[in-house]
Parts: C-alpha cells; sequence; structure tokens
C-alpha cells in the first residue's frame, strides 16, 4: 500500500441506495444490462470512457474494465458475477485499482422488478474505501449519473 493511502487511516464503509423507474419492459432492462456492448454506452459518466476487457456474464464469471479519462483509462475495476436471475437481480464484486493501488472493494446488487408502468431497479452498494470518503461519494455519485444515462439509453 503507498503511503498515501496508509495516511488514509481506517476503511471507510458505506452502504448506497438508489432506485429508479423507467418506461420500459424488464426484458428490454436487463439486456441493457448484460449486453457489455450497451452497458458501455450508459454505464460511464459523460465524458469518461470505458472498455471492458472480460465481461463473462453468468454466475461466477469474471469482469475486468478499464475506466477514466478518455486515452487515458487510469483506473481498473476487477470483479466477478455471484448471482444472476434473469430479469430479476444481478450481484457482483468490484474491486478498483489505479496503478495497482486498492482504492475500493464493494458487493453491488442490481434487482429488476416489473411494476404497471415498466421497472423499477434498485441498487445497493456495500463499499469499503481505503482512501477515504471522496471514494464513497464517488461510488455514490456514479451509481446516480448511471442510473440516469440508463433511463437516456433505453428511451433512445
Amino acid at each position: 500500500m503507498s503511503e498515501a493511502a496508509s495516511d488514509q487511516g481506517a476503511p471507510v464503509t458505506a452502504t448506497i441506495s438508489l432506485g429508479a423507474d423507467f418506461e420500459h419492459p424488464v426484458s428490454k432492462v436487463w439486456n441493457a444490462f448484460a449486453d457489455s456492448d450497451q452497458r458501455v454506452q450508459w454505464g460511464v459518466p459523460e465524458g469518461e470512457e470505458i472498455v471492458c476487457d472480460i465481461d463473462e456474464f453468468r454466475p461466477g464469471g469474471a469482469i475486468r474494465a478499464r475506466c477514466g479519462s478518455p486515452g487515458e483509462l487510469e483506473f481498473v475495476s476487477t470483479g466477478q458475477y455471484c448471482s444472476l436471475a434473469p430479469g430479476r437481480h444481478i450481484v457482483t464484486t468490484e474491486t478498483l485499482t489505479k496503478d495497482d493501488e486498492i482504492l475500493s472493494t464493494a458487493i453491488i446488487t442490481w434487482t429488476l422488478t416489473a411494476i404497471p408502468t415498466g421497472t423499477r431497479v434498485e441498487l445497493v452498494d456495500q463499499v469499503v474505501s481505503f482512501v477515504g470518503r471522496g471514494m464513497i461519494d464517488g461510488h455514490r455519485n456514479g451509481h446516480d449519473i448511471c442510473l440516469r444515462q440508463l433511463g437516456d439509453f433505453l428511451s433512445s
């Protein structure tokens, strides 16, 4: 661990809960997750870039993506699909690193529920930051942006 990370003190933990309703059927919302080509279109804040190197969309499957500034992709996200129930939920782990330093580790659950107007998506991110409170805020902000962009993507 770098000296800067060790100066941060104890790990910071949080449970982030967000949700959104989409006027689209569960099948369309599920496909936006299941297809990595679709996911990279809505899954990163505008002005940033994501490249999926590995996306084994199955229980136990690996995930590896690089993201951040276009052309630089300074962050690496690695994880695993822990549980997939088509049309119902996705549970993943995610460890985010930069320059081989672990920034955060999380268990992220996306739950899809059919509602009369379309689909309710609920997200719970149980995150541990090793670099302070800012990483927790970054998780929350990133998920909030992704939910908005998912709605825009589904409507396009």
